[in-house]
Formats: C-alpha cells, sequence, structure tokens
C-alpha cells in the first residue's frame, strides 16, 4: 500500500469512500497543501484517506486529524502512521482526532497505534450549515 498527498483528480475516488459527507474541491485543496494529508491507495484503488492540518497553539504546533476514512483496519493505521510521521517531521509532537463512537474500527486503529482513547469528551456548536 502506498500513501501519498491527494491531487485535484482524486476527488472523485475520495468521494466514493467519504460517504454522506462528501468533500469539495476548495477542502481538497486546502488539505493537500497541509503537508499533513494523505491518501491510500493499492495499485490504482483509492482506499482511504486522512485530511490533517497543523494548528498553532501558542507554544507549539499539534496535528488536528480532521477526517480519516478507509476500507480496513490496515489502511486505517497506514495512514494514522504518515499523519504521525509527518507530525513528527514538522515538530509538532501531539496529534488529535475527535473519534466517532460509531467507528470502532477507527478506535482500534487508533489503540494500535498508541493513541490514548478517552473519557475526553469534544462538545461542538454548529454555528452555520456549510
Amino acid at each position: 500500500m502506498r500513501f501519498r498527498p491527494p491531487r485535484e483528480e482524486d476527488l472523485k475516488a475520495l468521494n466514493r469512500l467519504a460517504g454522506e459527507a462528501p468533500l469539495g474541491l476548495g477542502a481538497l485543496r486546502f488539505f493537500a497543501r497541509s503537508g499533513h494529508t494523505f491518501l491510500a491507495e493499492e495499485g490504482e484503488e483509492v482506499k482511504g484517506f486522512a485530511l490533517a492540518q497543523a494548528v498553532w497553539q501558542g507554544e507549539g504546533a499539534m496535528v488536528l486529524l480532521s477526517r480519516l476514512e478507509g476500507e480496513d483496519q490496515a489502511t486505517l493505521e497506514g495512514l494514522l502512521r504518515a499523519v504521525v510521521k509527518s507530525a513528527l517531521d514538522t515538530g509538532a509532537h501531539t496529534v488529535v482526532f475527535h473519534l466517532d463512537p460509531e467507528k470502532p474500527l477507527h478506535r482500534r486503529a487508533l489503540e494500535a497505534l498508541g493513541f490514548g482513547v478517552g473519557p475526553k469528551v469534544v462538545a461542538a456548536k454548529v454555528l452555520r450549515a456549510p
């Protein structure tokens, strides 16, 4: 399996994996420039993607993994490894992901890579629908 930054021509394949929350071209362009966003592919088949960006926290950066999609645990773990390596390569020593409790495969992949899961809860308020 190969991991690389996504390109605009990958949008259709990414959206096959995105399900009910498709990506727009603007979002793809933004995340593709971040240096922390990856597409997983096997041959010509797109198997998953991770959208992440560095966020400055006043005294240092962390990498916020906004979205993780994949067909299987190996794909998810590979994407997480790519994001963690990119974070370390840029001096960010924290990677954060808001885990959906309805996705146990994500939880297993995160735990397999040593992410601490819980007991923190994320509270969000949608101010305006996109």
